[in-house]
């Protein structure tokens, strides 16, 4: 199984990405809050997995007019339409869909190709959040207080994408791997559900065939061609993904500031921890960490070709340090290369890695 593997840096210079809202639980209830969790003695603040991947599946829809699968509410639950072959977000960020079929209920479920770790900050509360405490006065009468959290700081998120999972929907009755009905679970009844369930499984099987998916008793695969872009395309928003709460107030760009890109067989992320840190309230870089992550996991990089990108006004301090590391002869032995370009270049040249991965192999 092949997988994309990245990590990107968010410089949040005075930002507020993620609100937890007022703490209920300490006596000043006067404080809107940022998003925060512990680790050891301190807190770090942190942007929720899935407000990250909201603003994801946004910058597909707007930048690369992906059509995103409706949502339906069901009392407490929301899905989405869980049809894989029409709407790529499906496909690419998974689902949880439960029909009911006569006298039971019946699920698809699809684990997301695309996995991400929260964004979070490397330094910590003491180091990063403030307290801004202002005033409403537009009004007549006495102004009225209010104190809003924001922070100054990196975050770091990581993810993998499943490039074998990509475009292939399994029938397995299994969670996370039944990711369409099987005709004969599809109910013959005259009712409303059971027609709605008929019309959306219909629906998606001539579709399939238009598009010339191999349906098989296993699985769908689509064909290859629309498997790339998908692919492709969700890399790519990573150059152009916007979003973020209190933007009114604290504008910030989330777009990443520096980037590594791999291809690696199986689902380890080699770059999820220990290559960035803090040290006395700054952010530092580990180039012999990042090295040596490399060198012990060398077997499964495939190709060895690690694409690392920085906007050149970040963090100028690291500019030697990669720049050794791509002279590495440790690495050179073990014929790995180091790509250092912008954050864009990177990403541009790596999509390229993605493309010939979905090429037909030439006999």
């Amino acid at each position: 199984m092949r997988f994309v593997v990245g990590l990107v840096l968010v410089d949040a210079p005075h930002s507020a990405l993620n609100m937890f809202g007022i703490d209920q639980s300490v006596p000043d209830r006067n404080i809107t809050r940022v998003k925060k969790f512990r680790r050891g003695r301190d807190q770090y603040p942190y942007v929720s997995p899935q407000a990250w991947r909201y603003w994801w599946r946004e910058t597909l829809r707007e930048r690369f007019n992906w059509e995103l699968s409706p949502l339906f509410r069901e009392e407490k639950q929301v899905f989405t339409s869980a049809n894989p072959v029409k709407y790529p977000d499906d496909d690419v960020f998974g689902y949880m869909r439960a029909y009911k079929v006569g006298n039971k209920n019946v699920s698809v479920t699809r684990v997301s190709p695309l996995k991400t770790t929260p964004l979070v900050s490397i330094l910590p509360e003491r180091s990063s959040v403030t307290v801004d405490e202002g005033f409403a006065s537009r009004h007549e009468g006495d102004p009225v207080p209010y104190s809003q959290e924001f922070y100054s700081t990196i975050l770091k998120g990581a993810f993998s994408l499943d490039l074998d999972s990509v475009g292939r929907f399994s029938i397995l009755d299994k969670s996370g791997f039944k990711n369409i009905l099987k005709a004969e679970e599809i109910p013959a009844g005259k009712g409303e559900e059971a027609k709605n369930i008929k019309s959306e499984f219909d629906e998606m099987t001539n579709l399939a065939k238009k598009l010339e998916v191999t349906i098989s008793t296993q699985e769908w695969i689509m064909p290859s061609e629309i498997r790339k872009k998908r692919a492709v395309d969700t890399i790519k928003a990573l150059k152009f993904i916007f979003g973020g709460a209190k933007l009114a107030q604290y504008l910030t760009d989330v777009s990443p500031k520096f980037i590594i890109l791999a291809m690696v067989e199986g689902g380890i992320n080699p770059f999820i921890s220990g290559i960035f840190y803090e040290d006395k309230g700054e952010v530092k870089f580990d180039s012999n960490a990042l090295k040596s992550r490399i060198l012990d996991l060398k077997e499964i990089f495939n190709p060895k070709t690690i694409y690392i990108g920085k906007d050149n006004g970040f963090m100028p301090e690291w500019n030697n340090d990669l720049d050794n590391l791509c002279k590495d002869d440790k690495l050179k032995e073990e014929e790995f290369v180091i790509k250092l370009g912008t954050v864009g270049s990177a990403i541009e040249e790596f999509t390229k890695e993605i493309e010939q991965y979905y090429e037909p192999v030439k006999s």
